[in-house]
């Protein structure tokens, strides 16, 4: 069974974007279709958002290329690991994001989402309460000490540390000396965190993903 049948009546929203109806008529995906369903209901919520507050941002060129067909597949392919709602929200807001045009430096939407999809629930959750640590101004320059007692609610220290290696293992995070990031700033706030020893700091990639699911209010 098309496990993209429960999200063609969402796509077809996108038809005023430039999305040809008659196009859908093809799509194809082997999934989990009780979860593709899941994720058509967050994924609605979403492109309503892009209707009614980003639509001069959409990139509709974009939409009828086969490059969005292949990251709807990988969507509901990711949909199909998710463990919770927070998971699929997350990937319908990351499916959502690769509709839309962004500045430079260009996203790697397809290695994003492959990203997304690689991240466990509670790696999505660390990864999102990481950001709430940070600088909310530029929090890729800022830093947080591996050596503090930080963690987030209803994870003990042992899991927060394991979600951060596993973060780590996606390319999201690295580990680096405080003198390295050459920022007096830093070093003054890794102080006032307790810390001395390395410290976190987020990649790249991780500025794709956060970009992509608009992680930091921009909606």
């Amino acid at each position: 069974m098309n496990a993209l049948e429960p999200l063609l009546p969402v796509l077809q929203t996108l038809e005023p974007f430039g999305l040809p109806a008659a196009a859908l008529q093809g799509w194809y995906a082997y999934a989990n279709q009780r979860q593709a369903a899941r994720l058509a209901k967050h994924l609605e919520y979403e492109l309503n958002l892009v209707h009614q507050k980003l639509s001069t941002r959409v990139n509709h060129a974009y939409l009828r290329s086969d490059a969005f067909q292949a990251n709807v597949v990988q969507a509901v392919r990711a949909a199909e690991m998710a463990e919770s709602e927070d998971k699929l929200r997350f990937i319908a807001r990351a499916l959502a994001g690769c509709i839309l045009n962004f500045p430079v430096p260009q996203l790697d939407k397809f290695q994003t989402m492959r990203i997304v999809e690689g991240m466990s629930d509670r790696e999505l959750r660390v990864f999102v309460e990481y950001f709430q640590l940070l600088d909310p101004i530029d929090p890729y320059t800022d830093a947080f000490p591996d050596d503090s007692h930080v963690t987030v609610a209803g994870l003990t220290r042992q899991e927060f540390m394991a979600a951060l290696l596993g973060l780590e293992q996606l390319g999201l995070l690295t580990k680096e000396r405080p003198l390295d990031k050459g920022s007096e700033w830093v070093i003054v706030s890794l102080q006032l965190r307790g810390g001395e020893g390395m410290v976190w700091t987020l990649t790249p990639l991780a500025r794709q993903v956060a970009t992509l699911s608009r992680l930091q209010g921009d909606e």
